[in-house]
Formats: C-alpha cells, sequence, structure tokens
C-alpha cells in the first residue's frame, strides 16, 4: 500500500514537472476561447534558426497550413487599412559605412545570392541586411541565405495561405531608429568580419539558438518583468500587435509567427491575450 502511494505521488510530480517545464519552454501555443470559433497558434521563432528545424517537427508545418492565415512581423498584406508610405529615416549605406567597410560589406553580400549593395545604396533595409549576414555567417550559405521566418512565409506563400503582416512600417522604423543606424552598422561589419563576433556581443542570443534548435523550445520566464534594453523593439510592437490579431482570429484561424522574444515576459504575446480573455495552452512538441 505504501510503496503504491509513494508510486502515485512521483506520478503527480513528475506529471506537475512536466507541465511546468512544458509552460516556460514551449513556443507553440494554442489560443482558444473568448468567443473564437476555432483555434488559432501562436508560433515563437528564431530568427536565424535552420529552417530544416521544421522537418524535424512537422507537427508544426501541419498546424500552420491547417489555419486559415498566417501571420509574421514584417511582410504580407496589412491588416486593415493599409498606413499610408513613410520615408524612412535611415540614411544612405555610403554615409553610414567607412570606405574600407563599405568594401567589406559589397564584398560580402556581392559573393551571396543577393549581389552588390552598390545599387542599392539609397533604398537598402539595413537591419535585414544584418539579419541576411547573421543568418548566413551562422549557417550553411548554400542551404539558407534568408531569415528563419521568411523561409517559413515563402512556404506558406507557395500553398497559397493567405499571409499578413503585423508591423506598421512607421513603428518598425522608430524602433530601428532607436538602435542608431550607425550602431547596425558596425554589428553587421563585425559580423561578416568574424563569425564568432555575435557570440561576443549577445552570448544570451547564441544559448538561445542552441536550445531551439534541438527542442523547439526557450525559457520564456513569464512572470517577470521584461528586460528594459528591448524596449521598443518588442513591448510597443507587442501592444500595437494584439488589436491586429485579435481582429484575424475573429476571421478564422491564425498561425501567428513571431519572435520568440515576443512571447516572453509580462508584456509579452502571451501574457496580453491572456488579460485579453482568452485562453493559451503550451502545445507539447
Amino acid at each position: 500500500m505504501k510503496k503504491a502511494l509513494l508510486l502515485t505521488l512521483f506520478a503527480i510530480l513528475n506529471c506537475a514537472c512536466a507541465v511546468f517545464g512544458q509552460d516556460n519552454q514551449s513556443v507553440l501555443w494554442e489560443i482558444s476561447g473568448n468567443g473564437l470559433k476555432g483555434s488559432s497558434f501562436l508560433f515563437g521563432t528564431h530568427h536565424v534558426a535552420s529552417i530544416s528545424l521544421l522537418d524535424s517537427f512537422p507537427q508544426v508545418m501541419r498546424i500552420a497550413t491547417s489555419c486559415d492565415f498566417a501571420l509574421f512581423e514584417t511582410g504580407g498584406s496589412h491588416i486593415g487599412v493599409a498606413p499610408p508610405p513613410i520615408q524612412t529615416t535611415q540614411p544612405p549605406l555610403d554615409s553610414l559605412f567607412t570606405p574600407a567597410e563599405y568594401a567589406t560589406v559589397d564584398s560580402f553580400f556581392t559573393a551571396s545570392p543577393y549581389g552588390s549593395i552598390r545599387p542599392h545604396t539609397n533604398d537598402a533595409d539595413l537591419w535585414s541586411m544584418f539579419q541576411i549576414a547573421l543568418t548566413m555567417q551562422l549557417k550553411d550559405k548554400n542551404k539558407q541565405d534568408e531569415p528563419f521566418d521568411g523561409v517559413l512565409m515563402n512556404r506558406l506563400n507557395g500553398l497559397n495561405k493567405p499571409v499578413f503582416q503585423l508591423d506598421n512600417p512607421k513603428e518598425v522604423d522608430d524602433a530601428i531608429n532607436g538602435l542608431g543606424y550607425r550602431n547596425i552598422a558596425k554589428m553587421l561589419v563585425d559580423v561578416i568580419n568574424d563569425k564568432t563576433a555575435f557570440q561576443k556581443q549577445a552570448p544570451e542570443e547564441i544559448k538561445s539558438l542552441s536550445l531551439y534548435s534541438k527542442t523547439l523550445s526557450q525559457p520564456l520566464k513569464l512572470d517577470e518583468e521584461v528586460d528594459v534594453s528591448l524596449g521598443k523593439l518588442t513591448v510597443d510592437r507587442n501592444a500595437h500587435w494584439v488589436p491586429k490579431i485579435e481582429e484575424k482570429m475573429s476571421e478564422g484561424n491564425c498561425f501567428i509567427a513571431v519572435g520568440f522574444k515576443h512571447l516572453q515576459y509580462k508584456t509579452g504575446l502571451i501574457q496580453l491575450l491572456k488579460s485579453k480573455g482568452y485562453i493559451l495552452r503550451p502545445v507539447n512538441l
């Protein structure tokens, strides 16, 4: 009898630990309740992960293709009325780099599928260039030359899945401007010159990539306060996204794919949607 009780207690504790761990680790969450006719799903991506992960976790792609709409940070149609076009505040590339740096960046992209930056000096997107360079340095250039989210979106586009973007161009421009374009330019040069440079600048991001790439999981710290350094890059954008997410979920089942950091903390999408009355539960992968 005593042994049976101990085994029962052990089983309960194991289940509790599994639920707790999954609650804080999963990057795929089911959204239901609050009048929704069906479930939507919130997927936390890692922008520089290998897209081969989706083949290792086929459940994610099955869920994505079963939904009516896909929502990403950028790319796709605008939700609601399209905002008026903006004049970006980004200066021309040749004013952000020294001549030597410009030559280094141009050589890097010339040797890639993207080609020389010279024709795009006045209209290139520096932040996208940084993400692409980071992806190419961390991964096999012949297998993936754009961020994880971009490849995932292209897959869904290829299946004629309606794709929408959450970001407003003005809000993105404000957030990137807050980082400082010269700072981003220097980060880009560092990543091109030294594949380990990003590890030195942001070791937590690399550790996150290692965990994510093996298990599609992350410690989400749902009950913790946000790191103030994230500021406009996550907190403000999360708040702007919630009404758009709600609008599309009211129309049908949504697959919402954003960087996993947008799921984290008290100001993350998980807690924001819960505060609106939705039920969010982690999907065990």
